[in-house]
């Protein structure tokens, strides 16, 4: 090689270093990493292992999730700093959530979380009973079954009821410019339902605090009781929509507080129930669900009596195509609400667990129900044909009458004596069926809906020779049976009244449903539910509204007992119930 070309390689080797150079001195520094960790406690001040710590950016998009150790640690690193929200969620916990953190370097956020167990804290102790010989028949003040302000919508948004003309959804309301906050007052008066008698006044309260965030809330009471109390706070969150689809995760805390109820020299039933669920939809085309309910149950009070505490998850997979869906879905317990009728399925107790009495225990009605649904639209009508299987332990067997053995009765039956009405748990069973129903829109804004199910139910044979109770019990079996059921509902546009009847028919003896966990079962027998605009206020919201609700109008399905001690009790599906009053809205 020449001493020429020598020079050349030389000057272009420089070149390259001092191109490498001056690039990495241009090349910007790298990110700052931030990093966030904390313990997390419950209200005592006890640190929790196992608890999910979630990192969310300022939308609620997850970013990360950790898990506290043995000592309630946590420890998220290796984030961009900037601001953020924290959520810890655990079983038997109220989630807990922080939000607009500024997270740097070494950030501190230490949280609390609190038990479900301390919800039922808030109850006041339960007081003996009242005097009996009360006309359970007379128009007192109303208890919250046909509140339709926290119906939940199958988007998940509650339903307000701006006039008494229509229900309106919170989205429909921003719409139309209205306020995003409505509070209705109920008073009325009924007979019979477990766990409510007497006087009865209920107070609800929906917000919309963000065009993504709403919060519902209702409180009812019994003036005459000094005790009774139902309560319910509900809250959802949208999340924020992607390039693949939207969700939103939603929870709803209830408790309730029955002095009145009792087995044997124990007094006083108090639930408390959380409900947190997360719903996803994919594309317009795939919907998913997922959730638990957790629920604790106390009966007497202190280290006496008996306690009942679970978790029980549900989900659902639903996949649209044209008018048609594809659905599965799985459950391990229902809830204390009744069918559509009346709209009773919005009140607090609607989310409470279904409890009766085994062997002077209390117990939950749970299991596993699994249902494969098929549904399509056509010709006008809506159609839906679903196959199930269920599996369910201690069902619950519901019936009326006084008892002359006292404390005794504890040995069987939950005792609510408002109301006059017992539960007991019957044999476990196991049963698979199908469930086919159509709807159809009527002329004049009438509906009509047919449904049809086969399954097993628990049976009773009546008898008029004396029995022991527990030989009563005994008698109860599972059996194949039919359910029919025609629903009619509408508005009648000239004065407003919206209105619905029902006649739901199975084998007199079955003292269970065929298909449980229908969810849009009507009551059964025959039933009635009217509501009636007395006042609307035509320049916004609030206007007074008149109610009544009928429940097996002409007392069918009654199975009558007579007992060895002389007593009488008559077990049935459903109870017969009339209620009514008033609700303001304002």
């Amino acid at each position: 090689m020449t001493q020429h070309g020598a020079g050349v390689y030389i000057i272009l080797a420089l070149g390259v270093l001092s191109l490498a150079e001056s690039s990495a001195w241009a090349r910007p520094p790298a990110p700052v990493s931030a990093s966030v960790g904390g313990v997390v406690r419950d209200s005592t001040g006890t640190p929790q292992m196992g608890i999910a710590v979630e990192l969310l950016q300022a939308d609620l998009t997850l970013v990360a999730r950790v898990f506290t150790d043995n000592q309630g640690t946590y420890r998220i690193a290796t984030i961009l700093p900037g601001q953020y929200a924290l959520k810890a969620m655990g079983s038997n916990f109220i989630p807990s959530l922080k939000q607009n953190l500024r997270v740097r370097s070494n950030t501190i956020v230490n949280m609390t979380v609190t038990n479900l167990y301390d919800l039922i804290q808030w109850a006041p102790a339960p007081r003996k009973p009242r005097p009996q010989g009360e006309d359970d028949w007379a128009w007192t003040l109303r208890s919250a079954s046909s509140r339709p302000l926290l119906r939940w919508q199958e988007d998940g948004s509650p339903i307000m009821v701006w006039d008494g003309s229509e229900e309106t959804s919170a989205a429909e309301t921003r719409r139309k410019g209205r306020a995003g906050r409505k509070m209705l007052v109920e008073t009325s008066a009924g007979s019979k339902e477990f766990g409510s008698g007497g006087q009865r006044v209920s107070m609800a309260l929906m917000q919309d605090t963000s065009p993504r965030r709403r919060v519902a809330m209702s409180a009812e009471g019994d003036p005459e009781a000094a005790g009774m109390m139902d309560a319910m706070l509900g809250f959802r969150q949208e999340m924020a929509n992607s390039g693949l689809g939207s969700s939103s995760v939603q929870s709803l805390a209830a408790v309730m507080s029955d002095p009145e109820a009792g087995s044997g020299g124990h007094d006083g039933l108090q639930t408390a129930s959380l409900r947190t669920w997360e719903s996803l939809q994919v594309l317009n085309s795939l919907e998913a669900e997922a959730g638990s309910d957790q629920v604790v149950a106390r009966l007497g009070d202190g280290g006496h009596g008996s306690v009942v505490m679970a978790a029980l998850p549900f989900a659902a997979l639903t996949l649209h195509r044209g008018s048609s869906s594809l659905e599965y879905r799985v459950a391990t317990a229902r809830t204390g609400g009744s069918g559509m009728d009346g709209g009773s399925d919005i009140a607090p107790g609607r989310w409470m667990p279904i409890l009766s009495e085994r062997d002077g225990s209390l117990v939950l009605e749970h299991g596993l129900h699994q249902e494969l649904g098929w549904s399509t639209s056509a010709a006008g009508a809506d159609m839906q044909l679903v196959i199930f299987g269920d599996s369910i332990e201690n069902p619950m067997l519901e019936g009326s009458g006084r008892l002359t053995a006292g404390d005794d009765a504890g040995q069987w039956m939950l005792l609510d004596r408002a109301s006059g009405l017992l539960r007991t748990a019957g044999p476990n069973y196991a049963t698979t069926g199908i469930l086919a129903t159509v709807e159809k829109q009527l002329p004049g804004n009438n509906r009509v809906k047919l449904s049809y199910a086969s399954g097993d139910a628990l049976v009773m044979h009546a008898t008029n020779q004396p029995q022991d109770v527990a030989v009563i019990l005994r008698g109860v079996g599972a059996r194949r049976a039919q359910m029919y059921s025609i629903a009619l509902s509408g508005t009648a546009e000239a004065t407003g009244t919206r209105w619905r009847a029902s006649y739901r028919w199975q084998p007199g003896d079955t003292v269970t449903r065929v298909a449980p966990f229908a969810v849009d079962a009507s009551e059964p027998y025959l039933n009635i539910y009217v509501r009636q605009p007395v006042w609307v206020n035509r320049r916004g919201p609030g206007g007074l509204e008149a109610q009544v609700d009928l429940r097996n109008l002409l007392a069918e399905g009654y199975q009558p007992f007579l007992t060895s001690d002389g007593s009488h009790l008559y077990f049935a599906q459903a109870q017969r119930c009339v209620q009514g009053g008033l609700a303001f809205n304002f």
